[in-house]
């Protein structure tokens, strides 16, 4: 294959990920240009450092079978290169039958998929692993892991680097013509360009005559650092199977803290983390074909109205906390900083879950790759610059 030079938009672990795997194959020449002057300052940083067993994911399809893959390939990368990383176990409780249904759904998909060691718990067994938690049973995934989300950017960026790529920073894209993509940095002419422009991927595809069945309508997700709670892995609500978002969730983190969360509120723009609006962002998101079809789904405005309330509540975000161990207190919540998630919707107003990328010859557009995207992006990386190369 002639070598080429291919220019990634975007420093975040995805286009990281996919600098490295291209580096490491010595396809060619490899510049990232990122927007921020630092790395993690979006999804890829504002997380709660999860690496998630494939359980939630629908059997067949490619985030299945990247997710199982990733979580092996992560834990690996991050033990040689001596990124935090502990395999604590993922637990999902069930309080009501119509739980213990949805316990026996994951079940069946995570044996599907060949996520290995699941089982269902008693109340017993649960209380011994996690004493502060509530449940009449448990899903157990034991592959299930927490990482130092920032620290793995860093150590892939570091990878990166080493086997050839340039990571060009303060670099924002404010403009492509053809195979030129123009920057606060210069002009840089590339054989290949892969957008993984995260937030504004739809934005750079339609630039380009891409994507154009696709809008990201972002959504922020609120975390709660709680205080005074020993939680030792992983504890979740069981789902609703019917949405990509999680119900709120407590998770240990590697430098020993609890996170509560997140929750997934439309955001009033791509940025917006502090709750504010960008009216001109917000203007275009609302006057989609497909968020129009989003909000007219009767199920998914009660999702955005439940969310909403846990959002702007201290008292209701307690409440989903409580779900999970009642012995929380008010006085044990402290802010922590928010994430916001790029959520595709095509024109049906349907929210895309699997992975989605559109190739062509010269240029590749990453337009979802959201949670589990962490947990899968090294062998999500492989995947891309398999088809790239014409595997």
């Amino acid at each position: 294959m002639e070598k080429k030079h291919y220019i990634i938009i975007g420093a975040g672990i995805i286009g990281s990920s996919i600098a490295r795997e291209i580096s490491l194959r010595g396809l060619g020449k490899v510049t990232v240009l990122e927007k921020e002057g630092k790395l993690g300052m979006h999804a890829s940083g504002r997380n709660s450092g999860v690496v998630h067993s494939g359980i939630n994911q629908k059997p067949g399809s490619i985030k299945a079978e990247l997710c199982l893959k990733g979580n092996q390939l992560l834990k690996q990368f991050c033990r040689k290169h001596k990124v935090r990383v502990e395999e604590v176990g993922t637990l999902v409780i069930s309080n009501s039958d119509e739980d213990d249904k949805i316990l026996e759904q994951l079940m069946s998909r995570g044996k599907k998929i060949g996520v290995r060691g699941l089982k269902i718990i008693n109340s017993e067994e649960l209380k011994r692993r996690e004493p502060e938690v509530v449940g009449r049973k448990a899903l157990l995934s034991p592959s299930g892991a927490i990482v130092d989300s920032v620290g793995f950017l860093e150590a892939v960026v570091k990878d990166a680097k080493k086997h050839g790529a340039e990571f060009i920073m303060d670099a924002k894209v404010t403009g492509i013509r053809g195979n030129s993509v123009k920057t606060r940095k210069g002009i840089f002419e590339a054989d290949h360009i892969i957008n993984c422009a995260g937030l504004y991927s739809d934005k750079i595809a339609h630039v380009m005559g891409a994507g154009r069945g696709i809008r990201i309508v972002p959504f922020r997700g609120e975390y709660m650092e709680v205080e005074n709670l020993d939680i030792r892995s992983m504890v979740y609500q069981a789902p609703d199977l019917n949405f990509p978002f999680l119900k709120v969730h407590l998770t240990k983190t590697v430098d020993g803290k609890v996170l509560a969360g997140p929750t997934a509120t439309l955001a009033l723009g791509r940025e917006a983390y502090r709750k504010g609006i960008n009216p001109v962002e917000f203007i275009g998101m609302a006057s989609s074909v497909n968020f129009l079809r989003l909000l007219f789904g009767k199920s998914f405005r009660k999702l955005v109205a439940e969310n909403v309330k846990v959002t702007v509540s201290k008292k209701a975000f307690l409440k989903e906390i409580r779900r999970i161990s009642p012995s929380v207190k008010r006085g044990d919540l402290k802010k922590h900083p928010p994430g916001i998630r790029a959520q595709p919707v095509n024109r049906k107003g349907e929210l895309v879950n699997d992975m989605l990328v559109e190739f062509t010859d010269d240029v590749t557009h990453i337009l979802n790759a959201v949670s589990p995207g962490l947990t899968a992006s090294l062998s999500f990386a492989e995947y891309v610059v398999d088809r790239i190369e014409g595997k």
